[in-house]
């Protein structure tokens, strides 16, 4: 560590006896040269104005040891919700090629905002995005309700919580497309004669009910949507039965 801090003073003081020698008061009354500029570029332009190779040689190896790789991207933002704010890093490598000449290691620190965004969940490949900007994926296997909330539950989601008559449409859409003609579970159980929904507000969408429905027997607690019916005005419309039953169910994934 001695020698090396010895070997840095030797070489400041030549540069400072070359300049001394070489760039005499003439450049500097005939230039004048602020203090900022005075680096190794300018050490290359006086070492060839005078003709000097030593002087240039030195303003080559000061340019060499400060030669840096381009910064890395930045680090991800520590902050995760908009009006919240945290830091940010980018590094690069600075100095000789290899550890022979030596080199450092820069970082840089900067202030970031947090964002929405930075939580948002993308939908699974094995979901369908709909065209209303739902994920939503239809499970054809046979599962009883709190099974059926099991596998959603287990894809990150919920069964599908209709809230909306743009997602009853989506809903819909879906088991069009796929000639579905059996019943289907959805979200929404009647907890003591109200209804309770796995995900978001405690209010559903009922769009229509199944004539005869909503039914007041006290084990009709799990929604379901008729699939099976021939009559184009009986298809998709709610019904409550019992939470037992084996059909099929649509999961659901917030985006």
């Amino acid at each position: 560590m001695t020698m090396k801090k010895n070997i840095s003073v030797i070489f400041i003081a030549s540069v400072v006896v070359l300049i001394g020698t070489n760039c005499d008061a003439e450049v500097l009354k005939r230039n004048g040269t602020a203090g900022k500029n005075l680096n190794a570029h300018t050490l290359v332009s006086y070492g060839r104005e005078f003709n000097d190779s030593l002087i240039t040689m030195i303003g080559r190896v000061i340019e060499n040891y400060h030669v840096c790789t381009a910064w890395s991207e930045w680090s991800e933002c520590g902050a995760k919700s908009t009006d919240f704010f945290s830091t940010k890093t980018r590094t690069r490598r600075c100095g000789g090629q290899g550890e022979r000449y030596g080199h450092r290691d820069e970082i840089e620190a900067g202030v970031c905002e947090g964002s929405d965004e930075n939580t948002k969940v993308s939908c699974p490949v094995s979901y369908h995005t709909t065209a209303k900007g739902f994920c939503l994926k239809l499970y054809m296997n046979k599962k009883t309700h709190s099974d059926a909330e099991a596998v959603c539950k287990s894809d990150g989601g919920f069964l599908v919580h209709i809230d909306s008559y743009l997602k009853y449409e989506s809903v819909k859409a879906m088991l069009i497309d796929n000639d579905m003609k059996t019943d289907i579970y959805i979200d929404g159980k009647r907890i003591n004669s109200q209804w309770k929904f796995s995900y978001g507000s405690t209010s559903g969408y009922i769009y229509k009910w199944y004539p005869g429905y909503p039914g007041s027997q006290s084990h009709y607690q799990c929604l379901y949507l008729s699939g099976k019916r021939t009559e184009a005005n009986l298809r998709f419309l709610t019904y409550n039965r019992e939470c037992t039953r084996g059909f099929g169910y649509i999961c659901e994934i917030p985006l």
